[in-house]
This record gives C-alpha cells, sequence and structure tokens, in this order.
C-alpha cells in the first residue's frame, strides 16, 4: 500500500498530536508543551515531551521519537502504510482510491478483521433468540445494556458459523486464521467455539480481533479463548481496555481481575477502571501495556490458592515496571463479580480504599506458610523470601518504613534486616525497549542555535538568508544543513517533520528532535543568531587557513622556487584579513549585546 506525500501531509496536518497521543498516555501540561511518563520504557519522572506547535513527541530518556505515525506505529504494532490507513480513518479522510487494494499483506489483514467483525454480528443474533443463555445472563444481572456495551453474543453447537462464513465467500483458510474454527482428526473443519456465551475482544480502536467463551451448562473447558492470530495475541491484549482506559487514565489506577465477568459486572456497577489478562497469567507485555494510562494498580483476583499464587507474579512484574502496588482480597469466596451483585458499588468501592499494600500482603502470605513464623527458623524464611520485594521500593524513606514494620511483626531488630539487605545483589537497571547506548552528539553552540532557529518559523527566513553550504562543511551537523537546503531547492517549508523525513541518518534525526524540544533553551533574537554565523565563518576561514598552512608545507618540500608557492601565500594573506575582520565584527557585535 503506497501514499503520495500530498496525501500523507492531509492526514498529518488534519490529526493533533496532543490529542492522539492523550489517547495512550497521560499528558500533563508543561509550558507551551505537554509532559508525561514514556510510555516505551520504564521510568520514573517523566521525560516524555509532546509538541502541539512542532507535531512531535520525544523521550529524552530512551530516544524514541517522531510524529503521529511513528506514534501510532509504536503504540499499535504497525507498519507505516498500516499507520497511515488507521489515522485516515478514524479521521474520516478517504482513502485515495489507488491505494485501497494495493498491498496483499494489508488486504488479508482487513478481509480477517472483515471475518472476525461478521462473527461477532452472528453470535449477537443468535443470543438473541436463545432464552435459556438469556436468562443466565440476566442471573447474573447482565442487562441489555451491558450485553450492547460488551457486544455479549452466543455461539450455538455444531458448524454454523463456518457455514455462515463460506456462504458469504469467504476462505476456510482465513476462518481458520481468524481461530474461529479447527481442524478434525478425519479431515474437514468444526467451529472452535459451540453452546458458549461469547465475548469479543477489541483492540483499542474497537475492531474485533479474538473472542473469549464460556460453556453454556456443564462442559470442558469452563472458559476457552482464541488462539494467536495474525490480528491477535494474548500476551499484548487486555479485556475490555477499549472502553476502561480512559476512566484508568482519569483515576490514575486500575483494577486488575482475573475473568470476563470479573471485569462486566464492576462495568455495570459503575466501576470502570478494570481489566483482565484473557486467559493467561499476566504478562510483561500486558503490564507495559497497561502503563500508557497508569503506573498505580490493585490487583483482585480470586481469593483462593490459584488466585494468592496469581498477585504474587503479578506483583513482582507490576513492580520490575515500576508501579505502585496494592492487593484487594475479598471475602472467601467472593470475587468482584459475587462481591458486587451481593454488597453493591459503595460496599465495594469501601474495599478498595482499604486494599493493603503489596508488602503487606506478601508479609502476611509468607508468614502463613511458616509453621512457625517466630521461630529462628521461620523468621529467617519469612526475611529471605521479603528482601526481593523490599529492595524494589524506590523511596529511602518509604523503604525504611516498611522496614521498621515488619521487624515489628517478626519481633526482630530492625539492624538485622538491614544487614541482610546489604547483602542483597544490586538491581539491575531495566534495558530499554529501544537501545540509544550512543548518547546523540551535539552541534557547536553556534550549529545548535542555528539549528534551532531554522526550526522556527518566525526566525527561519531571516536566518537562511545569512546561511551558505559551506559554513557547515566537516561539522556535526553539516547533513542536517543538507537536508535544509534541499528543501529549500524543493521549495518545501522547513519544519521538523519534514527535515526528519530529509535526513536519513538516526543520530541527526535525534538531534533534529532534541533541538526543536529544547528551543527555550535557546533565546534567539537578530545579534544572536547574526553572532553564530559569524562564529561558524570564522571557523571555516580557520580551516581553510590550516589547509593552506599544510599546502604551502608541501610545496616547500617539493620545490621552494615553485610560483605555486606565491600564490599560496596571497591567498593566506587574504584570508588573514578576513579573519582579523570577523573578529573585529564580533567584538562590536558582542559590545551592542545586552
Amino acid at each position: 500500500m503506497r501514499f503520495d506525500d500530498t496525501f500523507i501531509d492531509q492526514v498529518r496536518n488534519d490529526i493533533s498530536i496532543v490529542n492522539l497521543v492523550s489517547g495512550y498516555v497521560r499528558l500533563q501540561k508543561k509550558g507551551k508543551d505537554y509532559g508525561a511518563l514514556c510510555p516505551f520504557h520504564t521510568e520514573k519522572t517523566p521525560s516524555f515531551t509532546v509538541s502541539e506547535a512542532k507535531q512531535i513527541f520525544k523521550c529524552f530518556g530512551c530516544g524514541v521519537g517522531g510524529d503521529v505515525f511513528k506514534f501510532i506505529m509504536l503504540m499499535e504494532n504497525l507498519t507505516f502504510p498500516e499507520s497511515i490507513h488507521q489515522l485516515a480513518e478514524n479521521q474520516g479522510i478517504p482513502l485515495p482510491q489507488s491505494t485501497k487494494r494495493s498491498e496483499a499483506e494489508s488486504v488479508r489483514r482487513q478481509r480477517l478483521l472483515k471475518i472476525l467483525e461478521i462473527a461477532a454480528h452472528f453470535f449477537s443474533r443468535r443470543l438473541e433468540g436463545k432464552k435459556d443463555a438469556l436468562a443466565y445472563l440476566k442471573a447474573r444481572q447482565i442487562t441489555q445494556e451491558t450485553i450492547h456495551q460488551f457486544s455479549i453474543g452466543y455461539a450455538p453447537a455444531g458448524q454454523h458459523l463456518l457455514q455462515e462464513l463460506t456462504s458469504q465467500g469467504f476462505d476456510v483458510e482465513d476462518v481458520l486464521a481468524c481461530g474461529l474454527i479447527k481442524e478434525g482428526n478425519s479431515g474437514g473443519y468444526y467451529d472452535n467455539f459451540r453452546n458458549r456465551i461469547m465475548f469479543p475482544i477489541h483492540n483499542l480502536s474497537g475492531k474485533t480481533i479474538a473472542f473469549g467463551g464460556r460453556i453454556l451448562g456443564d462442559g470442558i473447558p469452563k472458559y476457552l479463548n482464541s488462539p494467536d492470530t495474525p490480528l491477535y495475541s494474548k500476551s499484548r491484549n487486555l479485556y475490555p481496555l477499549d472502553l476502561t482506559r480512559n476512566e484508568i487514565r482519569k483515576r490514575d489506577f486500575a483494577i486488575i481481575v482475573e475473568g470476563y465477568f470479573d471485569c462486566i459486572i464492576p462495568f455495570h456497577f459503575g466501576i470502570r477502571n478494570v481489566v483482565a489478562s484473557l486467559g493467561t497469567s499476566l504478562t510483561e507485555n500486558q503490564v507495559k501495556v497497561l502503563g500508557r494510562y497508569s503506573r498505580n494498580v490493585v490487583t483482585n483476583y480470586d481469593p483462593d490458592s490459584a488466585g494468592t499464587a496469581a498477585t504474587l507474579r503479578s506483583i513482582d512484574l507490576f513492580l520490575e515496571q515500576g508501579f505502585r502496588v496494592n492487593v484487594l482480597q475479598l471475602p472467601t469466596g467472593e470475587d468482584p463479580d459475587v462481591f458486587l451483585r451481593k454488597q453493591g458499588t459503595e460496599a465495594y468501592r469501601e474495599k478498595l480504599k482499604s486494599s493493603q499494600s503489596y508488602l503487606d500482603f506478601v508479609l502476611s502470605q509468607f508468614m502463613s506458610q511458616q509453621r512457625d513464623a517466630f521461630s529462628p527458623k521461620g523468621k529467617q524464611e519469612v526475611v529471605s523470601h521479603i528482601l526481593p520485594y523490599l529492595v524494589k521500593i524506590p523511596n529511602p524513606i518509604e523503604r525504611a518504613e516498611y522496614v521498621t514494620r515488619i521487624a515489628s511483626r517478626l519481633q526482630l531488630d530492625e539492624s538485622l534486616i538491614l544487614l541482610e539487605m546489604r547483602k542483597m545483589p544490586s538491581r539491575k537497571r531495566e534495558t530499554p525497549r529501544f537501545d540509544y547506548s550512543v548518547p546523540v552528539e551535539q552541534g557547536t553552540p553556534a550549529e545548535n542555535t542555528l539549528l534551532v532557529a531554522m526550526l522556527e518559523e518566525k526566525w527561519a527566513a531571516s536566518t537562511f538568508e545569512q546561511l551558505e553550504p559551506e559554513l557547515f562543511e566537516g561539522l556535526r551537523t553539516e547533513k542536517i544543513f543538507q537536508g535544509i537546503f534541499q528543501l529549500k531547492e524543493q521549495a518545501t517549508e522547513i519544519t521538523t517533520i519534514h527535515l526528519r523525513q530529509q535526513i536519513s541518518e538516526e543520530t541527526d534525526r535525534h538531534l533534529i528532535e532534541e533541538m526543536a524540544l529544547r528551543s527555550t533553551d535557546f533565546p534567539l533574537s537578530e545579534e544572536i543568531i547574526r553572532s553564530s554565523v559569524q562564529a561558524l565563518r570564522r571557523k571555516r576561514h580557520e580551516r581553510l587557513s590550516r589547509q593552506l598552512q599544510e599546502e604551502i608545507k608541501a610545496e616547500e618540500k617539493e620545490n621552494s622556487n615553485s610560483h605555486r608557492i606565491d600564490e599560496l601565500l596571497v591567498k593566506k594573506e587574504t584570508l588573514r584579513r578576513k579573519i582579523e575582520k570577523e573578529q573585529e565584527e564580533a567584538l562590536t557585535s558582542s559590545r551592542r549585546l545586552p
């Protein structure tokens, strides 16, 4: 799929990067720009910046940056053409006819999405006439409004879905790729989901990408989920994040639960900052996805042994990604679904308020596992288990407070716990998703000033009039300014985005982004710009002077009577006078500066 530059610019110009990013990341106003914790690596101090004026984003921690297309590509794992297609579709911008079916992979992706969309409608229609399925949902206090909000459906027994899809002309191979059917042992295919209440799983754009199904009545397995497909990865999705992400961002914490009903019932009761991990143990990727919206989480798994084990596993993952973690334990035998239907919203909110910190939870768990937690051996075991959690607390004051609390619970001297902590190996820092181990090399102050000026609409035209390509020969920003001169030749507006596109070197792109977003560090005026140009001109003349001297030495070695030496000496003297004149002008300019 190929799009021309005019269409790409149309899509880019129609989209506010702040509005786009704020759909994924909690942004806060920071001067004229916006800041946030970076969604692409773990950090505790915000280093992620979004500029509405420049229409770019940049993380000064891991180095990743770009425009609206780059952002959506990274967040949604899309190709560049797919990012253009999605953003255009979201904005209601008609796609050029010549590009709609030009790439087989993209066409197939759309075909698979269509199959899943038809499947969701099929399940929804079948639920309408299935009395026992509707009665089951009603008994769990699922209303028609909630059925509609979550697109809940019913998969009949037999091969009805396969027949429906093939009758509409879809290939069996594509239906199989969607995870909707399976191949039988004796050949042929059958529906994967049969006699099940169906829960469509959506991507963040609201498109159906997979399903989960609960058996109606008795049967094994109780819950069945779509396999991984070209559109769906269990380890990278959370249910139903498309519906709950805004509330998570608004409340700045998420409640993580186990199952579909544990999400749907709270949502119905007004608790809408909740997600589940889609029939699999919580994964690092799911934690990273959740971290785009908040770094605070309350785990509310079932209060059985499996739920306790899941809580302990999730705590480790959340702490590794810099989350603050609390644990909510409901009365024995009650998950969020049952508790809310019995006790209601306010009772659940009160339980949330009294949720315990993860350290209190793990301490209680480890103490309960000991035959005698207060025996020397019991204390030793508990401390050895709790230490890995304790050392992950980044704040030293908070860490010291927990040392005191743990020592009190175990009837131990605090110094013994501190001694054991010092024996622990130092924590390795997480490797960022993007490896920028080599810092971005900066230009000279004069180069940086002129680059910032060229990226500021107010100063670009007057600055360009004073520039010559030769000024940047051999300098850090040579290729960047070559790009600026090329844009001028093409009569293309010089913007951060256009300049990034013109430059192929990634380190040069990083420098462009950095200067664009650090413009406040470079106060601009006519005198400052003129002085920067003069500084580069002096440097160029000094380089030329050194080159001439080297040529003179070479000539003297070969032929001391050479007329060439006289010519070079004249050039050097002319250049010396130029340098002296420039120095005088620079001195005069500096005296005029405030």
